[in-house]
């Protein structure tokens, strides 16, 4: 039952008193809000993505049983391909916790598909970047053979039980045809449960996020979700105006960590401004706020002026800055904005968890080493893991020199291309 008054909603006695205006008829006539709103958490994995931040396995462990027991519905554990240890806290939540639904993201292939589903996932958010970049690098330029491949994982995911969320990263600079090739055929002939638009740049005004989440929902019947970032400052503003554009689904994480939507902000949001319940026990908030920046070490984001915002550790983003090494920026002005322009520093490739062979080509080439070959690659690339994981943080310059030196003596041979 919802605890809002019919006669005054904005009041609820002993907890807040908002806004009257929140709930005009003239404000909420185009609105088409869910019933109840359920929360996807990404602290375990987007959240570690933040430079530097690392979350042991029993760190990830103790994070997810106080999301469960907060009643966050769904838990995205990790990214079983980041690492083995990733991979074992996946696993062990999946065996552990059986109050929440347990996820991992995965790239569109098969063996980071096989990997999750071998550590006991019931859901898994299938990322698709909806960018022609993408198209060219992962499916030789054709939407077709993204969308065939698309539909052949998910498959496969619901053959071993696994329910897929399809994740469109960047959606929110895609063209929309792009999105309407991809959403349409996928949500038809797939076996997948819902789409996720995501704001990967946190570039979009609320209003134009309402207007996606609308574009998108006269693509398909699927339930909607969104995961929005905090680039520009509304992150939870983006995702409460796609709430109320009908989305049943809000991806959130802990103190906003690494710029996702933040939990408390869009639980309360949703509850206080909007009406609708997220059933989050909101008495807990304080208390996992805590455990989460005392896990991290990571302040709260600010954006444009915070610290760290130039630092770029995930393998992903690598790939791209090797591509347009030779350019001002490496590219990196249309991926994230610029933040010389507000003074800032220039972008910065740095070496931990989440780093990926591209990163190791990048780093090299940037400090005039010569680029190993995918052997090498691989190994340095291994231990880098392994020193981060286990100490908690990033691997210097000079470590990487010293690696460097030794296994490419070791490993000769072509470079990675």
């Amino acid at each position: 039952m919802s605890q809002h008054s019919s006669s005054s909603p904005w009041v609820v006695p002993g907890k807040w008193s908002v806004s009257r205006y929140n709930f005009e008829p003239e404000v909420r006539q185009d609105w088409s809000l869910p019933a109840q709103v359920r929360i996807h958490d990404v602290t375990l994995r987007d959240g570690e993505q933040w430079p530097g931040v690392v979350l042991q396995k029993a760190e990830k462990l103790r994070i997810a049983h106080a999301l469960a027991d907060l009643g966050v519905q769904r838990i995205e554990g990790g990214m079983p391909a980041v690492s083995e240890e990733d991979a074992d806290a996946v696993r062990a939540m999946s065996r552990e916790i059986h109050t929440a639904e347990i996820s991992a993201l995965v790239r569109p292939f098969q063996t980071d598909l096989e990997l999750a589903a071998s550590c006991g996932v019931k859901h898994v958010v299938l990322e698709v970047l909806a960018m022609p970049l993408a198209m060219q690098l992962f499916f030789g330029g054709s939407v077709e053979k993204c969308v065939e491949e698309c539909i052949a994982l998910t498959e496969f995911a619901a053959e071993n039980g696994i329910k897929t969320t399809l994740f469109l990263s960047d959606a929110t600079r895609a063209e929309l045809a792009l999105l309407a090739s991809l959403v349409g055929p996928i949500s038809s002939q797939g076996e997948i449960v819902s789409i996720g638009i995501v704001d990967t740049r946190g570039c979009a005004l609320p209003q134009a996020m309402a207007w996606l989440v609308k574009a998108i929902r006269s693509m398909t019947d699927l339930p909607i979700e969104v995961h929005a970032h905090h680039d520009f400052g509304m992150a939870t503003a983006t995702t409460l105006a796609a709430v109320a554009a009908g989305v049943e689904v809000m991806h959130t994480a802990v103190n906003g960590l690494n710029g996702n939507a933040a939990l408390d902000e869009c639980v309360m949001g949703a509850e206080a401004l909007l009406g609708v319940e997220t059933g989050v026990r909101l008495a807990g908030l304080t208390a996992i706020s805590e455990l989460v920046r005392d896990a991290s070490g990571a302040d709260w984001y600010k954006p444009f002026v915070g610290p760290g915002l130039n630092l770029q550790e995930v393998g992903t983003v690598a790939l791209p800055m090797w591509l347009y090494r030779d350019q001002m920026g490496h590219g990196q002005a249309d991926i994230f904005p610029n933040y010389q322009v507000v003074g800032g520093k220039p972008v910065e490739l740095v070496l931990g968890k989440m780093s990926g062979k591209y990163s190791i080509a990048f780093k090299s080439w940037e400090l005039g080493l010569t680029i190993p070959s995918d052997e090498a690659t691989t190994e340095i690339l291994t231990q880098i893991k392994s020193i981060s994981q286990r100490e908690k943080r990033l691997v210097t310059e000079e470590e990487f020199r010293s690696m460097h030196e030794t296994v490419t003596a070791e490993m000769p041979g072509p470079p990675l291309t």
